[in-house]
């Protein structure tokens, strides 16, 4: 959308006291046209603005008018525009002037752990990579949007609904280039929680990830018993039980279920008891799985609370383990490529011989195991079928030596083009783009670490064009080198992204507008 503030007076053609009307004009084609309220005194002026798509005072040339809120802390800093109300996150950003991989910001940020006032205004947006906002969805706690190909067209999903110390009930939204919301899938799954509620739409926070087939592959939690005396609990205890399902969106139609107590011996877990189990209310979350994705006919499947990526097979059992501290069916990890509380594992490159797979290495666990080592992107190569002789290779390594990142939960891990990679800290609501040679190019914070997060955040290239009007509001002039027009118009277009110019009439009569 692109706020835009058009302001400075070109030529000023005539001031009188009149109700007016603002037509804009974008590429030759009328929009919309926007009467204004009241008698105001208006100075028409004549402009052609080279603004992108939101929020600069009409009248004048193109120039960003947002303003930015403050307030007590954890609150972070947050732009205000006059022509809606929207109030996404301020970027901090340090860049170090080298060329950015091309495409726009995908976020989800909102307050971590119980609402804090930490963020603003909690939706999806799509930003700049100055900071400059595109897209404003609604406002709702959300997750992980994302930019796929379903049925062969460019399409926007993601997840929103209600979580709670890292578990979500909620349902996951597509929408067209237009912004139309074209599905919606509200899994009804039966399924236990431990506030014994059944949500209306019970998809997992945590993956929805597109097939080949145009399924969807999607987690959910379910609250169960199991005998957790292996692991110094209760026989009779209470934990979650972590589902994959592959769902079709169009209909609904569940079409394959997996479960990780069914599959995963207990003892795998790494994570400490910390007084849960001994009720529904607060089961043990032994498994807490954190990426799906369809690999080949199986299932790559990464386990925070293991330390392991797990490829599933299409007979749902386990065909190898990458765990983080051993290896697993792969041998000893080289130094410095071990991972703990992982996040977002994606294979990159696969043969029949070899696996290039990368992850988000939290290496910290909140609020349980927190250390001095920092969080790391990794990509690993791997040699297929696993073989123990044939330890994995470390192919990188991305970190910030000069600004060390401890993120408890969450990240994510994307490449880009020109070989540069996009970190999102989670938990820590920091950016980082790396280029070819694992330097940090870019960093930019949006919230207050550990009161602020984003699950994960991608860029993409993006082309979008909204069914919706602008929005303008005009108000009168407060001064400066505006006072010639007397009046300014703030416009934006939300979503817009190839806006490339304005043409803007305005007269006292619909059908007598004067650029």
């Amino acid at each position: 959308m692109y706020p835009v503030d058009v302001n400075g007076p070109r030529k000023a053609v005539k001031s009188w006291r009149v109700t007016f009307f603002v037509t804009l004009y974008l590429f030759g084609k009328t929009t919309t046209s926007f009467p204004t309220l009241g008698d105001v005194d208006v100075s028409l002026l004549s402009s052609r603005n080279s603004g992108q798509s939101f929020n600069r005072c009409l009248l004048g040339p193109g120039q960003d008018s947002h303003r930015i809120g403050t307030g007590p802390s954890p609150l972070w800093p947050y732009q205000i525009f006059d022509s809606v109300p929207f109030n996404p996150p301020v970027l901090n950003i340090t860049s170090h002037r080298q060329n950015l991989a091309p495409g726009l910001l995908f976020l989800t940020p909102s307050d971590f752990g119980p609402p804090s006032g930490a963020t603003k205004e909690v939706a999806p947006i799509i930003v700049t990579d100055s900071g400059q906002l595109v897209w404003n969805g609604p406002s709702a706690e959300a997750a992980d949007l994302q930019l796929f190909t379903y049925k062969g067209r460019p399409t926007l999903s993601y997840w929103s609904g209600i979580s709670s110390n890292g578990v979500g009930y909620g349902k996951i939204t597509f929408l067209d280039t237009s912004y139309n919301e074209i599905l919606t899938v509200c899994p009804q799954l039966n399924l236990t929680t431990p506030d014994n509620i059944k949500y209306a739409c019970q998809a997992g926070i945590h993956e929805a990830s597109l097939t080949d087939r145009n399924t969807l592959l999607i987690d959910a939690y379910n609250v169960t018993m199991a005998d957790l005396s292996s692991v110094g609990g209760p026989v009779h205890g209470w934990v979650f039980d972590n589902l994959i399902l592959e769902i079709d969106p169009a209909s609904g139609a569940i079409l394959y279920r997996w479960s990780a107590l069914e599959h995963i011996p207990i003892t795998e877990t790494k994570q400490p008891l910390a007084g849960t189990a001994r009720n529904q209310s607060q089961p043990f979350d032994w498994f807490h799985l954190s990426s799906i994705l369809q690999m080949g006919d199986g299932l790559l499947v990464s386990s925070r609370h293991t330390w392991t990526v797990y490829l599933v097979g299409a007979d749902s059992n386990i065909r190898w383990r990458l765990q983080g501290a051993t290896g697993g069916d792969f041998g000893p990890l080289p130094a410095n490529a071990q991972f703990a509380w992982q996040h977002h594992a994606r294979p990159r490159h696969m043969s029949n011989t070899s696996l290039t797979l990368s992850l988000f290495n939290n290496a910290n666990n909140y609020p349980y195991n927190l250390t001095s080592i920092s969080s790391t992107g990794l990509e690993l190569n791997l040699t297929l079928p696993p073989n123990s002789s044939h330890s994995p290779a470390l192919l990188e390594r991305l970190h910030d030596p000069a600004n060390p990142i401890y993120a408890g939960s969450q990240g994510s891990y994307q490449t880009l083009p020109h070989d540069h990679v996009l970190l999102d800290y989670g938990q820590v609501p920091v950016l980082c783009e790396y280029n070819a040679v694992g330097e940090a190019i870019w960093t930019a914070q949006y919230g207050t670490p550990n009161r602020a997060q984003g699950y994960r955040a991608f860029k993409y290239e993006w082309h979008a064009t909204p069914t919706t009007s602008p929005d303008l509001t005009v108000k009168k002039s407060g001064g400066g080198s505006v006072d010639a027009c007397g009046y300014r118009g703030f416009v934006s277009w939300n979503g817009a992204t190839d806006v490339e110019g304005w043409v803007v009439e305005a007269g006292k009569e619909v059908g007598k507008l004067r650029q």
